[in-house]
């Protein structure tokens, strides 16, 4: 590895990267050298990580996220893990955690597209049994509707006969009613005219 540079990262980076503040990184970092770790520094005493420190950050903060475990056990197991630091003499443990971190995203990654795969193919055949039932109550409504439809044009050419029946026993009721006020006109002016008939000859017969 002689001859190799790191990228070294400013603790900005560090809290862009884990997704902390200011304070939480300085509290891990502290808790870290307490148990020996060692960080490297530049001219102002200030940290610069390099890609060992943030492997090491990283299971810092799995194990006090998600673990919920204290800082004092969690640092200690970080160190006894991955040992004191990047530039620890005779270590060469920076390729190796590189190495071990690589396979855990790798596996990470796998179960990430394995979940998402099986969450899609549920979604996709939760959308097909909905599109079936969907098209079950469209062709059912369809149905529905064209009984409905039957149903008026049946009504409607009951109303229409009703109404013509209705129309023409009202005109033969009119015609008998005209045929009978005829009749009783006729019958009226025969009595009339029997009436005058009588009395010319009852007066012409004196």
């Amino acid at each position: 590895m002689e001859g190799v540079f790191e990228k070294a990262y400013s603790p900005k980076e560090i809290n862009t990267t884990l997704d902390i503040g200011d304070s939480t990184l300085r509290k891990w970092c502290l808790s870290l050298e307490k148990n020996g770790y060692a960080f490297m520094r530049n001219d102002h005493k200030q940290r610069i990580f390099v890609e060992n420190d943030v492997v090491v950050l990283r299971h810092f903060q799995n194990l006090v996220k998600h673990h919920n475990m204290q800082l004092e056990n969690a640092a200690k197991l970080v160190v006894d893990r991955f040992g004191k630091g990047a530039f620890e003499a005779g270590t060469g443990g920076v390729p190796a955690v590189m190495e071990e971190e690589n396979d855990v995203l790798k596996r990470d990654l796998i179960r990430s597209n394995e979940d998402i795969m099986t969450t899609l193919l549920e979604h996709v055949k939760t959308q097909d049994e909905f599109n079936r039932t969907l098209l079950r109550r469209l062709e059912q409504q369809e149905n529905f509707n064209c009984e409905l439809v039957q149903r008026l044009e049946q009504q409607q050419t009951y109303i229409e006969e009703r109404l013509e029946q209705r129309d023409r026993k009202l005109m033969e009721s009119l015609r008998e009613s005209q045929e009978v006020k005829q009749q009783l006109l006729q019958i009226a002016a025969t009595q009339e005219e029997q009436k005058k008939k009588g009395f010319f000859a009852r007066l012409f017969g004196k």
